[in-house]
This record gives structure tokens, sequence and C-alpha cells, in this order.
């Protein structure tokens, strides 16, 4: 019997689905693209990814708010309804349609009105007019977009504290300057490379509270002066010596703690972590989870016997963007063989607070299959083939219905959670689900194998199994399975909640610390690509079930997760939990 008569719900309700009756619809489906002469509009929300709490800073939307937004060649105003983030178009004139059937880049920016030259020198008031916020990201005419706003300068946090020959009197009266680029040039909220780093800039100083803030173009200050602090008519100078103490990244807080001695200023760069992830941020209290080189953490190297030796990590800070990794880093043992990365580890995750902590009981067939692999989860040392297609045929595949039918028959079929999954930050690309999707789709390519109908099969997870005949995952593991998205997500950035609304060009946290690994046991770094996850697309518009064309893949420039269709191509990397 063939698959297609097999899975005979194809050909009755939902069979007017694969013959779409829009030529537009046809034309996404089958890859080429059709204009849609203004059909559709253009429809958004939006949410700012990074809060900021001290002297005034964007936090949230209020309601009101104007935007500007481009999509392709068309620039409209459009602005924010309400605190939820929900967008329109300020008239019927600024409103953009999409105008083709291809996935279109979108930009925008906030505040509407911003100028393009901005003087950023004076900020002793507060720094709310010079927080400049912007979003970019890809979408398709069937489905919201959703922009995730950060912000495009870079922010300077500091404390000042007296010792050896200054007095806390004479620390009252201290005026601190920052050096820099004092004029910002902005196009459409991205703000252009510094130009100059000798503009003075005054920031916002609290002197009872000896601490102060500021927000500066985002430009690379070591071997630059930095602070100027000036006491009566002495005048201290801070120099920033490394890439680490000086290079002021967008959307970034750089902390530091300045200590006035009558020698000159001594200066300890606390933390660079992002602004702030949903909640209020303690610039002054930097707690770093730490780790000791005993310990199984991310980064470790993991070896064919399942033990594993350290990979230097020894501290990570909040809200991402910051790690400290022992110099030198250590090797891998000579005497063993390397299989992969570890990149999680439970102890990586703080429930507290929560709506998604990444668990691995979340995938309960895991769990049962392999009670004892609670330690962490590890990644391949290299790619499975590149350009890899999800599958052969033109148009679709039917997993995730397959997954719902009765030929699906695992024992424990009620404990799967669906493969398809929607974008919300409860759906099940926030949870790790990597092998019993694995499960799932095995068992429909066996199901297309025994029908001598291949071409319906899920590419990746047979070259995984392939892959894994002449690269075996560590001994006590669960083998290389096909990663969900929270696992993709997890491995390029961290365990956040909401994947699909965190994400940046700074968001590579882990998949720079795994790339160091990587490349000290001789494997392959993980590229600005996207990779493969095995979380279909649930989305339905029109009638049409998505979860049939599209896959959720990431994006590893900048941890951002997105549907795209399965005749694509992208890369493949394994992973296992141990």
């Amino acid at each position: 019997m063939r698959t297609r008569n097999l899975l005979a719900f194809a050909s009755t309700i939902t069979g007017i689905i694969l013959l779409a009756s829009c030529s537009e619809q046809k034309a996404w489906q089958d890859g080429t693209i059709s204009p849609l002469g203004g059909k559709y509009p253009l429809r958004l929300s939006a949410n700012v990814e990074q809060v900021q709490s001290r002297s005034t800073g964007k936090d949230a939307w209020t309601g009101g708010e104007e935007i500007g937004v481009i999509l392709e060649s068309q620039t409209g105003k459009y602005y924010i309804t309400d605190a939820s983030g929900n967008v329109e178009a300020i008239d019927e004139s600024n409103t953009l349609y999409w105008p083709h059937t291809a996935k279109a880049e979108v930009k925008a920016w906030y505040p509407f009105d911003t100028p393009t030259l901005l003087d950023i020198s004076d900020q002793s008031a507060g720094y709310a007019a010079f927080d400049i916020l912007s979003a970019q990201t890809r979408g398709s005419f069937n489905q919201p977009v959703y922009l995730n706003f950060g912000h495009s300068m870079s922010k300077i946090a500091y404390t000042l504290a007296a010792a050896d020959g200054i007095t806390e009197i004479e620390l009252n009266s201290a005026t601190v300057t920052l050096l820099g680029d004092a004029e910002a040039r902005i196009e459409a909220g991205i703000v252009a490379p510094a130009d100059q780093t000798d503009g003075e800039i005054k920031p916002f100083h609290d002197a009872t509270a000896k601490q102060g803030e500021a927000l500066v173009v985002p430009q690379n200050m070591k071997g630059k002066p930095l602070f100027k602090v000036s006491i009566g008519n002495n005048t201290f100078v801070y120099t920033p010596e490394t890439d680490e103490e000086g290079n002021l990244m967008a959307g970034n807080c750089h902390t530091y703690a300045i200590t006035v001695k009558a020698a000159g200023l001594e200066v300890q760069r606390v933390a660079s972590n992002d602004w702030g992830n949903g909640g209020e941020e303690k610039i002054f209290s930097i707690t770093a989870t730490k780790y000791t080189a005993n310990e199984v953490k991310a980064g470790d190297y993991i070896y064919s016997d399942g033990t594993t030796s350290d990979g230097g990590l020894r501290a990570r800070y909040p809200n991402g963007k910051g790690v400290l990794v022992a110099n030198p880093k250590p090797k891998p043992l000579a005497n063993k063989t390397v299989v992969g990365i570890v990149f999680w580890t439970p102890k990586d995750t703080n429930p507290k607070g929560r709506t998604t902590p990444a668990s691995l009981t979340d995938d309960k067939i895991m769990a049962a299959d392999f009670p004892n692999c609670t330690h962490g989860l590890a990644v391949s040392l290299k790619d499975i083939p590149t350009g890899e297609k999800w599958i052969n045929m033109p148009s679709y595949s039917l997993t995730n219905e397959f997954q719902n039918r009765e030929q699906f028959t695992h024992p424990r079929k009620s404990d799967f959670v669906s493969v398809a999954s929607g974008l919300g930050p409860t759906d099940p690309i926030n949870r790790i689900l990597g092998y019993q999707n694995t499960q799932v789709i095995l068992a429909f390519n066996a199901l297309c194998k025994s029908n001598n109908e291949m071409e319906w099969a899920a590419q990746p997870v047979e070259d995984i199994a392939n892959f894994s005949k002449s690269n075996p995952a560590p001994k006590n593991s669960t083998g290389w399975f096909f990663p969900s998205v929270k696992e993709l997500h997890i491995l390029c950035y961290k365990d956040v909640d909401n994947v699909y609304l965190s994400y940046n060009y700074t968001f590579t946290e882990n998949r720079d610390l795994v790339n160091a690994s990587l490349l000290a046991a001789g494997g392959e770094v993980f590229y600005n690509s996207q990779y493969w996850s095995s979380s279909e697309y649930a989305s339905y518009v029109n009638g049409v079930d998505y979860s049939k064309y599209e896959v959720i893949i990431v994006d590893f420039n900048r941890a951002f997760p997105y549907s795209t269709r399965k005749t694509n191509s992208a890369r493949v990397r394994a992973v296992c939990a141990f």
C-alpha cells in the first residue's frame, strides 16, 4: 500500500490543502516567487527584548509609540497600540503590503523621528532621548511578523570608590567624563561605527550612590582613554588595555568598578552583559555561576568512553554574553578520543521565576528510555552533510499528521508531545524534545521505506543514523539524535524562555564557547549558518496546514528560530544526552 493511501486523511477534509486553490499559495509551496499585488498587508507585533531599569531608558511599550518600518523598498510609519506590543499603521498611506510570496526582510526602529546625527554629549539628566531601538527579521505574507527590538547603543555603568590617599569627601566632589564618539550617526535605528574617540560625554551620575551610567556609540576603546575622573586639580584617566576591557558592544551593558587612588585609577571591568531580559537589571551587583575544573559543564570535552575532561569554563554571568574561561584553555586528553562537546548541564538553568526552564525530563520518552542520562547535553564534533534538504519531494511531507494517526504505534504514544510547534512562549519549541521528535521521524521514515517511498522521508534523520555508524556517540549516552529548536537555541545562546523572541547578533555565548573547544579538539566549528531542527512549524492560514511544508530552523548568526520550506537547504548537527 502506498504512503499516500496509508495516510488517507490527506485526501479527505485536508486533501484540498495539498492543492491550494489560490495561485499565490501554490507559488509559495513549490518555491517560486509570485507577485501579490497589494493583497496582503504586513501584520506586526513588537517586543522590547532587553529592558533597562535606571535613568529612564526604554523598558517596555506603553502604547502610542511611533516606529518606522521597512519592508524591502517600502517604508511606513506605524505605532504601538497598547502595552502588549500590538502594532498598526498610522494610516492607510503608511500601510505596507507584501510584494511577493518569497520571504522578505523586515526592519524597524524606534523612535520614528530619530535624527541621522544625534548629539549624545550631555546625559547628565538621563539618557531616554538617546535609547535607540531597532529590530530586524524575516517573514512571509502568510504569518504575522514579530519584531524583537534591541538596544542599538552600548551602555556603560560604573561605581566609584576611594582608597590610598583619596577621602570619601573628596570622592563626593568627583566629576566623571566618558571619552569616545560624542555623536551617533543613525540610519533606520542602526548606529554607525564610531569615527572619533576623543569626544566627551557627561554621564548620568548619582553622587550619593557613587555610581553612574551613559549610552555610547558601539566601539572598541582598547588603547584609548575611556574614563576621566577629576577631583579638585587632579585628573585621572583610565585606558583599557585589552579587547575584553575596551570592546563596547551594541545592546550590552559594560560595568566597571573604579577605585580612585592618589596614584591613579584602578579599574576592574565587572561584566559585559545584556541590558536585561524581562526584569529589572541589577547592574551593580553581578552574581556569576561559578564552575570548577572537576565538574561537568559547557565547553568540556566528552570522549568515546563516556568520560569528560575540563574545557576551561570558570564562570557564567547573568543576562548573557558574560563567561570566564581559564587561560590557557585546557586541551583534550591525549590518550582519549573526543567525540563531542558538552553544551548544557542542569546547573546552567535556574528554574526560579522561569516559564520553560530547560529540563531533560520534559522529553518523557528519553527519560524512560535512558533514565541515567541526566548529566547534560553534548554536540557532535562535526556537521552531518551540508546543503541538506529536509525532504526530496517537491512540496511536502506528513510527519506531524503521521504522529497522530494509527500508523504510529509506539507503546508510549500518549507521552509524546507534537513534533509540530507554534512560536508562542509555551509552545513545544521551548522544551527539550529532540530525542522524542527523532523517534517519531524514524518511525515515519520506516513506513516510507516499507512502501518504497523514501522520497517522502526526512533526510536529516537518515543521515544522522548513517553518521552514527562511523561516528558513535559517547558510551552510556542516548546516542546521537536530531535536536529540537530548544536544544539548538541553547547551543547557540543559552537557556532562556520564549526562544522565538530571544535573538540578537550578540546572542552567541554558547556557540562561541563550544567553538573554542571544537577547535581544540580538531572538530568543525559552527558557522553563521542555518541549522535544521526536528521541530515542524505548526501554523494554519486560510485552511492550510504549514507543518506539511515548513520546519523551524535556527540561524546561528543570532540564535534566531524561524520557519522555512522543507525543500530548502540547511546544515545538520547531532546532539545527545549523557
